[in-house]
């Protein structure tokens, strides 16, 4: 697939996820983000630029690291409730705009521009273009990406990818992944994206971290989806989580709990640094159910 003709997915996969979304996604490590100031060495005077946003898993634990914080997300509903949950909790600081990663609704540069679990499902080679246009020039960008739980080979793992594969096809939400996806990404690579873009590539770095997953917290997690949301689900919504809760993980039924450890990777590139590292690990394809 050309980079002309990407790999299209549509607008409203994300519909009634925000609050699914916000308390059921872990977030991304503290030792990630921490190494991801260090790395590019803050200045704490500049903006950050957090691109298909969704709910704020990155805007707002970064947002006290710089002097203002732009978060977009091309769903309106997404966008409100961020900046219905950030005024409740108290963290001012972050602009929450409506608009697509292509072309975001800003001017000016940014110090860091941030993309959590998403570069995959955006037009990628118009999205580098245009942060390459919108970072400073001693700024960078940094793809975040956060593990599934069904990313593994624990037998309740295997068990919830089954669960996943047949329910695509039991609830028709097959279409909500755009034919060739995966076939786009493995023709061209992050990496080469943003180096086509005039990236300098510095690396992947991942935090591994243990997370603790209940059947009440998967079922949760799974609404946060775009491929099995509740709106994808209607009606089979009982079947669905009567088939989640046979999920062995456990004796407990519902209160058993399962611990899952699996890195959470970043890959950060700088606009006119000198590299300064190589890729540590190769390129990963993100399940479907990723944001």
């Amino acid at each position: 697939m050309s980079e002309v003709d990407p790999p299209r997915f549509r607008p409203d996969l994300y519909k009634g996820t925000a609050a699914y979304y916000e308390q059921f996604r872990p977030p991304y490590p503290d030792a990630l983000l921490a190494d991801l100031r260090n790395r590019l060495a803050i200045s704490g005077d500049d903006r950050l630029l957090d691109l298909a946003c969704g709910t704020g898993q990155v805007a707002a634990p970064l947002s006290g690291f710089f002097r203002e914080t732009v978060a977009v997300d091309a769903e309106a509903e997404t966008i409100a409730f961020a900046s219905g949950n950030a005024a409740r909790l108290g963290r001012p600081g972050i602009r929450w705009l409506v608009g697509t990663a292509e072309s975001p609704p800003v001017s000016g540069t940014f110090e860091l521009i941030a993309i959590g679990t998403a570069f995959h499902r955006l037009d990628r080679p118009a999205v580098a273009r245009r942060m390459r246009e919108l970072v400073t020039a001693d700024g960078a960008v940094a793809l975040l990406w956060s593990p599934v739980p069904s990313d593994g080979d624990q037998p309740w793992q295997q068990e919830l990818r089954q669960i996943i594969v047949d329910w695509l096809d039991r609830s028709g939400s097959a279409d909500r992944m755009p034919s060739g996806w995966q076939e786009a990404l493995a023709a061209s690579p992050d990496r080469q994206v943003l180096e086509r873009a005039g990236f300098t590539y510095l690396g992947r770095f991942e935090f591994p971290r243990d997370e603790t997953w209940t059947v009440n917290a998967l079922i949760g997690f799974m609404y946060s989806t775009s491929i099995l949301s509740r709106a994808a689900l209607g009606s089979a919504i009982p079947d669905f989580e009567a088939d989640l809760a046979r999920v062995s993980l456990g004796r407990a039924g519902r209160r058993a709990r399962a611990c899952a450890r699996r890195p959470s990777p970043a890959r950060v590139a700088a606009s006119l640094r000198p590299c300064s590292g190589e890729a540590a690990g190769t390129a990963n394809h993100p399940n479907p159910a990723e944001r």
